[in-house]
């Protein structure tokens, strides 16, 4: 088919088929327009979302987990990892900065119901330690296999490392349950308590739980009374 001379009823063509081709493409849900991406960007982010990933021996399960997470491969994980067996906890440190995952370090859990969203469990056997993937109500064991709401192996989840991701709680309620000597710093500093109020959700848990790590009291009471200080400038 030959394309006719007129140079306007071939650009009203080339239109009209262009046209065609992207409601085709976008049959689901069609772009917007925005004047960022003139329709040549992708306009929908992919959801976050956890492809299980078994550990392919046993001391590898901290591989697994940063595979699931960071959704790479698990020879990609091992590799980052360094290979070695039984990897500590540096170097999965490491390895989450890597692949731009924040992380806060372990936290002695008191009830699996005040889980944050997305981390990393620790789970005592009688005869060793392993890693658990915790995604929204849902256990991602690299050794067990997934479970939905209960864990049901018979380990012990002892600590948590919370993971931050973003794009994760949107459109999510997540409380957090503000311990008492921060709720005492609070009562005498309102104008603090209301800007850790108007904090985004990784914001007001690292700010929180950042500190958690301070035991002695006074030690921590200093760390406080400096966090709001910091939080007012």
């Amino acid at each position: 088919m030959s394309m006719t001379a007129d140079p306007s009823y071939n650009i009203a063509l080339y239109l009209s088929l262009s046209g065609l081709l992207m409601q085709k493409r976008y049959k689901k849900s069609p772009p917007k327009q925005l004047k960022t991406n003139n329709y040549m960007r992708c306009w929908k982010m992919n959801k976050f979302k956890i492809n299980y990933v078994s550990q392919p021996d046993f001391s590898l399960c901290d591989e697994a987990c940063l595979a699931m997470v960071a959704q790479i491969p698990i020879e990609e994980a091992m590799a980052a990892m360094r290979g070695k067996e039984g990897s500590g906890t540096s170097d999965f440190y490491k390895a989450l900065k890597k692949y731009k995952i924040d992380y806060l370090s372990w936290r002695d859990i008191d009830t699996i119901d005040e889980l944050p969203l997305l981390c990393v469990l620790l789970v005592k056997f009688p005869t060793y330690t392993h890693s658990v993937l915790y995604y929204d109500g849902t256990f991602y064991d690299p050794e067990f296999g997934v479970f939905e709401s209960k864990y049901e192996p018979k380990g012990e989840i002892t600590h948590f490392m919370e993971l931050y991701i973003d794009g994760i709680y949107r459109n999510k309620e997540i409380k957090i349950k503000i311990p008492q000597d921060f709720k005492e710093a609070f009562e005498k500093d309102q104008i603090a308590y209301e800007l850790y109020q108007n904090l985004p959700y990784p914001q007001k848990s690292k700010f929180i739980y950042g500190i958690s790590h301070f035991k002695n009291p006074e030690t921590k009471k200093k760390n406080i009374e400096k966090r709001l200080t910091e939080l007012k400038k």
